[in-house]
């Protein structure tokens, strides 16, 4: 059943996740500062490299947003597991 669960949910996950993503952008100021410090420190870092490590800071990047990715996910997909479990439980432990 989970992984039928998972195959549904997937493109659900992923617009939600980025619905939630443009709300932060939107109404979070704090995220927003956040985030434009991590690009900012993390141009200024791969800048001060010299040119041959570059790419390895590229490529640091890039492994950390999909591993990102993949946990994000993840964890989503769990809150969605637990859900249903308690809703089930609840079901089940209701007087009929």
């Amino acid at each position: 059943m989970y992984q039928s669960l998972e195959a549904l949910t997937d493109p659900l996950i992923r617009i939600r996740l980025e619905a939630m993503y443009r709300e932060l952008l939107d109404n979070d100021t704090t995220y927003n500062m956040l985030l434009q410090e991590s690009v900012q420190y993390f141009h200024q870092l791969r800048n001060a490299l010299p040119e041959e490590h570059q790419d390895a800071a590229f490529q640091y990047e890039d492994t950390q947003l999909s591993l990102h990715a993949i946990t994000e996910r993840s964890i989503y997909l769990q809150g969605f597991k637990d859900a249903l479990y308690l809703f089930n439980e609840l079901r089940s432990s209701s007087p009929a």
